[in-house]
């Protein structure tokens, strides 16, 4: 996590004294050593902080440390601008900033403050519903419309004046209305003449619906008033060449035919089609450009053009659904054992055919149920079809060359026996900001892998650069780490520590490789811990010096052969000690230092111990690797198995052995400097602060605790071993070959851009309505009504010559209420006129078509 701005909120204050000793830090940066000893980790008591490799390069070929070093390394002028005063005050002003808020930062996680928690923001990109105005316009103008014309059917309502004291909604409800002498239709003509004369009654009367003495019944009566035939006929719906005699031919609306049934299921088909293939198509394409860079397009084609498939199919199932309410009725009749309630009674007419599904449910029609339903999932399909398709922001990649900075090959190893400011030493702190605080690693560099970096470019047409991709090498190690023995049996009665070993040579010989260190500290007969991290040498080195080992690095040209050294140095040992001793005089030790008086080691009395060895194995490879524009590694893919270290990646005389060598060489200079039998979990070397922090548990350095096994501390000595290397590399990368100039790379860069996606849900829930709609449609068909009516009863005129002839006329008047055990049908009945008739009777009186 990085400050990206600063904005104060006052003037600012000095510092309390209480709060932060300002004596002890200028003490610090300014002689790079504490003004009071205490004990703690390394971390806390390192003062010192050579930064000579780091500014080699500028030209500082001295000894630069501490506050200077900072000062340089961030101003980073050529040596002869300091000699300028405001140069050299703005650098160490510069360096002093930064120093201090480092030591500020360190008191705040010491938590320090009286109050912990403070009110904040967290602000980072949220996604929000725009509302495109002119949109909004059109919609809100609509709105108004329907609220006027609202208002208008309001009030012609109310003013209208109505005859009806109930809701003529079912069957009975019109034969109720019909008086008792059906000759009303042609007042001049007898009952034996209504049938022929039907037409012609209907032309020339007037029917009317005048209330009758009755208050809860009206009755239709009819007038002698001349009115046009044609006025007349279209008032009734009576049709020309239709009435009278009902044809014996029977008929289905077209709504119904199998050819529109054929249709509406390959509309539904390819709907469901559609969605799907879109929805594979955008997950493996990873979105689809957006349709315009104009909102207004954007809107009209992601939201509104899906509902316009809903809006069309919700008036063609409201058509289907009042032709079934219609039909519904005379379907139970056909059968000729229809009860009341479930023909006649039924009142489908009176609500919108949607809303009738409660009272199909009630009268046990599942299936016009489901129709019901159906129709009124299409305003649920609407919804869905606008929130289908929905915009994100994705990461894309677009096809670039980079520009090769370095080679994959080695030309030079750090020779520190030779020229010790050379290389750098500071990747200690890189890798404790990393694994203590959490900081990034250097770019390039992986937890345990370097890549050969290439050049980035930070600019896109098409949206904000994420990230690069590229095929590159990376280089790390495999530590190989074993369980090994200390074998030299008076061990450290001379304060000099040896370890021997007999190591394999490239030119198949063996040479006797040893390790030295000079421990101190203790407490007499108490018990101590150890913790040792070296690279062994040529055993005829380490004595050639009496032991102390001072000049090993420089004499091994001179004392011992190339391939002996790299066979020696390829090799890392690692130790984790408990011991009783008896020293010189008593000590507690108070800071990590050599400057404290160390007593002299007599004798251990009591030792445990286990000891690892590492023979480090170089591997390299290419891997896809992903960074962020300042290169640092988000993650990356091994193409294939590592390829070994081939020679050809090291030119100049190195090699793959030198290499590792060279980069031990630091790790064990750096990170086991005066080691320190410890009475307490404090530790004195970098190597145990890093395997205390990685294990996140001092149990592997108590001294009160047995000593840890191979098998516990195995993992974190191998993972420190490959994280040190891996950071090593990546601070010296002019150990690589300048690239040609002109060489590219090509990769991709990595955009984040604005996409069309599918939401999941919305799909599930569309393809969900769309399939039921299919399955609905296919039994409706399946199971439509069959053809049995000359004409569908879409007046009232049609609905009358249902019952011409019928006795329920008569019954209806003469019968106060018909018994429950009644049925009707409709079929073949003779009439009250003599006449044999198509409609609607009571049975036994009525012969259904089904029989």
């Amino acid at each position: 996590m990085s400050v990206s701005s600063v904005t104060p909120l006052g003037s600012p204050v000095p510092l309390p004294d209480s709060k932060f000793n300002r004596s002890a830090f200028e003490y610090i940066i300014g002689t790079g050593a504490q003004s009071v000893s205490r004990r703690a980790d390394i971390s806390a008591t390192t003062s010192v902080i050579d930064q000579t490799a780091d500014l080699s390069g500028l030209g500082y070929n001295y000894t630069v440390t501490n506050v200077l070093g900072f000062a340089i390394g961030l101003s980073r002028l050529p040596l002869v601008q300091y000699a300028e005063h405001h140069n050299l005050v703005s650098s160490l002003e510069t360096a002093h900033k930064l120093l201090h808020a480092l030591a500020i930062k360190d008191l705040l996680t010491g938590n320090i403050l009286d109050q912990n928690e403070r009110q904040g923001l967290i602000s980072g990109r949220a996604y929000a519903i725009k509302v495109v105005r002119s949109l909004a316009l059109v919609v809100e103008s609509l709105l108004g419309l329907v609220v006027i014309l609202t208002l208008a059917l309001l009030l012609h309502a109310s003013r209208r004046k109505s005859q009806l004291c109930a809701d003529p909604a079912s069957l009975r409800d019109l034969i109720e209305m019909l008086p008792k002498d059906y000759n009303f239709l042609d007042p001049s003509a007898g009952p034996t003449q209504r049938s022929e004369k039907l037409r012609t009654s209907l032309i020339q009367g007037k029917i009317s619906l005048p209330r009758s003495a009755t208050p809860i019944r009206h009755r239709l009566e009819s007038d002698k008033i001349m009115a046009s035939s044609a006025t007349t006929l279209k008032a009734l719906g009576a049709d020309n060449g239709q009435q009278g005699r009902p044809s014996p031919s029977r008929t289905l609306p077209l709504e119904m035919s199998f050819t529109v049934g054929f249709a509406f299921l390959i509309l539904l088909g390819t709907a469901i089609s559609a969605v799907v293939t879109l929805k594979l198509i955008l997950e493996n394409v990873n979105g689809l450009p957006l349709p315009s860079e104009n909102t207004v397009v954007n809107q009209l084609v992601l939201n509104y053009v899906p509902i316009i498939f809903a809006t069309f199919l919700e008036p063609f199932w409201l058509l289907l659904n009042r032709i079934l309410c219609l039909l519904q009725p005379l379907k139970e009749l056909s059968g000729g054992q229809a009860a009341a309630s479930q023909s006649l009674d039924l009142k489908y007419a009176s609500l919108p055919p949607q809303l009738t599904v409660w009272r199909a449910l009630q009268a046990r029609h599942y299936f016009l149920t489901s129709v019901c339903a159906i129709g009124l999932s299409a305003n649920l399909l609407a919804v869905s079809l606008n929130g289908l398709l929905d915009t994100g922001f994705v990461s894309m990649e677009q096809s670039m060359p980079f520009a090769l900075e370095y080679q994959s090959l080695f030309r030079q190893t750090p020779q520190r026996r030779g020229d010790p400011q050379t290389v750098s030493s500071t990747y200690q702190y890189v890798a404790k900001a990393n694994i203590t605080d959490g900081v990034a690693l250097p770019p390039w560099t992986a937890p345990t892998m370097y890549f050969v970096p290439f050049a980035l470019s930070t600019r896109s047409q098409s949206g904000v650069v994420e990230a690069y991709k590229a095929t590159t090498r990376g280089f790390g190690i495999e530590p190989n780490c074993r369980p090994s023995t200390f074998n030299h049996t008076a061990f450290v009665t001379d304060q000099q520590q040896f370890w021997y070993s007999k190591e394999p040579t490239s030119a198949g010989r063996s040479v006797t490789c040893g390790a030295f260190t000079a421990p101190h500290g203790g407490q007499n007969n108490s018990n101590a811990a150890l913790e040792v991290f070296h690279q062994l040498n040529p055993l005829n080195l380490l004595l050639s010096d009496n032991g102390s080992g001072s000049n090993a690095h420089a004499n091994v040209a001179t004392n011992a052969a190339h391939d002996e050294f790299l066979a020696c140095n390829g090799v890392l040992i690692a130790g984790f000690l408990r011991g009783n001793l008896t020293v010189s005089f008593d000590n507690v030790k108070t800071q990590n230092s050599d400057s404290s008086p160390n007593p002299e080691i007599l004798k251990i009395n009591e030792l445990s111990s286990t000891w690892i060895a590492c023979r480090p194995r170089l591997v390299t490879g290419l891997y896809d690797v992903i960074v962020d524009p300042n290169g640092h590694v988000k993650s990356h893919r091994a193409l294939g198995r590592s390829d070994g270290s081939p020679s050809s990646l090291f030119v100049d005389g190195t090699s793959a052995a030198l290499l590792v060598s060279s980069a031990t060489s630091i790790l064990a200079e750096g990170s086991n400097t005066a080691p320190y039998w410890h009475n307490d979990t404090f530790v004195d070397t970098w190597f145990a602060y890093f395997v205390k922090h990685l294990s996140n548990s001092t149990d592997l350095l108590d001294p009160a605790a047995r000593v840890p096994p191979f098998e516990s501390v195995q993992p974190y000595v191998e993972d420190l071993y490959a994280r040190l290397f891996a950071i090593v590399l990546s601070l010296n990368q002019d150990w690589l070959s300048p690239a040609d100039s002109g060489s590219t790379l090509e990769g991709k860069m990595i955009v984040s851009t604005q996409r069309v996606f599918m939401s999941d849900s919305m799909f599930v829930i569309t393809v969900t309505l769309l399939a039921l709609n299919m399955a609905v449609a296919i039994s409706h068909w399946v199971k439509r009504p069959k053809k049995m009516l000359p004409r569908m009863p879409y007046t009232i005129a049609i609905m009358l010559e249902m019952f011409e002839g019928s006795g329920l006329v008569s019954d209806v008047e003469d019968t106060k209420r018909w018994q429950t055990e009644w049925t009707f049908g409709y079929g073949r009945f003779v009439g009250t006129d003599g006449k044999p008739k198509v409609g609607i009777d009571r049975r036994p009186f009525v012969i259904p078509f089904a029989s």
